[in-house]
């Protein structure tokens, strides 16, 4: 029998892997686990979920020297936030943020929502950088809105647009030299059931849309009085507008420092049933002279958190839950 021949290109993927054991294999497929690349991600949930964190983690993990770009269309992203996420991500490249104020013969002029999600895609263009985030496509006003025309032609603006401008990333993306990420954040919907959410953009971009991730907190206040929080992310890949099943992930957050990969393994390793969560948590670890599985005292959640926040002097302690993580794929 003659072997088959497929001739031509194959579409390039390449998977990003977060660090993030749960959220990595919701996003897998076929064994490779991870974000995809070249990729259109649709993330959204409540206000003050960590749609803003957990997106700047992804992109600072694409490339640790590379460039950032972010269009803060709510004007709500602080500097020193900013900084300390891609930080304490492991990025030390450039988060570049577009510019919202044209100087025009010494006099300020506020630049459109179009001007700032021109220049984010624009930029994928440029060798250097990672990725785009736009925060937030919810909270897009098209110029001709932004000038009070009430008339027939302001209506469908703001979608239009936001697909417009889907069409074009993701043919940028498919034809650039180094894989990419580009990021919509979008804003949970409060009067739609389940998961709604409003959609700028329309048809076009849920055919656009390669992967759409819903997070949510599951638990504040971890351990309580810190403002630490759990959520839950649920990822949906699409094809060609499909309704993909949703598969699960969680993810440790800590405000004033971002996404804790350490934390979320503790926790990881508490869903995959290799650790207890009581006053402490306690981790299942081999012991070869007794031949079985005992439970090893690992310390207080609290502790573990402060742990957490200098990672690179605490390598030992969270090493164990990667480990325990690892011997899961095995």
């Amino acid at each position: 029998m003659k072997e088959v021949e497929v001739i031509g290109d194959v579409f390039p993927v390449t998977r990003l892997e977060t660090g993030l054991w749960g959220f990595d294999r919701a996003l897998g497929f076929r064994g490779s686990n991870g974000m995809p690349l070249r990729s259109l991600l649709e993330l959204y949930g409540p206000e003050h979920s960590g749609k803003t964190t957990l997106g700047l983690y992804l992109l600072s993990k694409i490339d640790p020297e590379g460039t950032i770009w972010v269009a803060d269309l709510e004007g709500t992203l602080p500097k020193d936030y900013t900084k300390s996420v891609a930080e304490h991500a492991g990025f030390e490249g450039k988060v570049q943020i577009a510019q919202y104020i044209n100087t025009d013969k010494r006099k300020a002029k506020l630049r459109s929502h179009e001007e700032q999600l021109q220049d984010a895609v624009d930029a994928l263009l440029d060798d250097d950088v990672n990725g785009c985030m736009v925060d937030s496509i919810g909270s897009f006003i098209p110029i001709v809105m932004s000038k009070k025309d009430l008339g027939e032609r302001s209506v469908g603006q703001r979608a239009k647009t936001i697909a417009d401008a889907s069409r074009r990333v993701l043919a940028w993306l498919r034809i650039a030299d180094n894989p990419k990420l580009v990021i919509y954040i979008n804003h949970t919907h409060p009067n739609i059931g389940g998961h709604g959410f409003s959609t700028p953009g329309g048809e076009t971009k849920k055919y656009a849309s390669n992967v759409r991730i819903w997070i949510r907190r599951i638990e504040n206040d971890v351990p309580k009085g810190t403002g630490n929080f759990l959520a839950e992310a649920q990822v949906q890949k699409l094809k060609f507008g499909g309704s993909a099943p949703w598969r699960k992930g969680i993810i440790y957050f800590i405000p004033g420092y971002g996404v804790s990969k350490e934390m979320t393994a503790v926790f990881d390793c508490v869903g995959a049933d290799v650790a207890k969560r009581e006053a402490t948590i306690k981790l299942k670890e081999f012991d070869e002279q007794k031949s079985k599985d005992v439970w090893i005292d690992m310390g207080r959640i609290g502790e573990l958190v402060e742990k957490a926040m200098e990672p690179e002097k605490n390598v030992a302690t969270f090493q164990h839950f990667f480990d325990a993580l690892e011997r899961l794929d095995e």
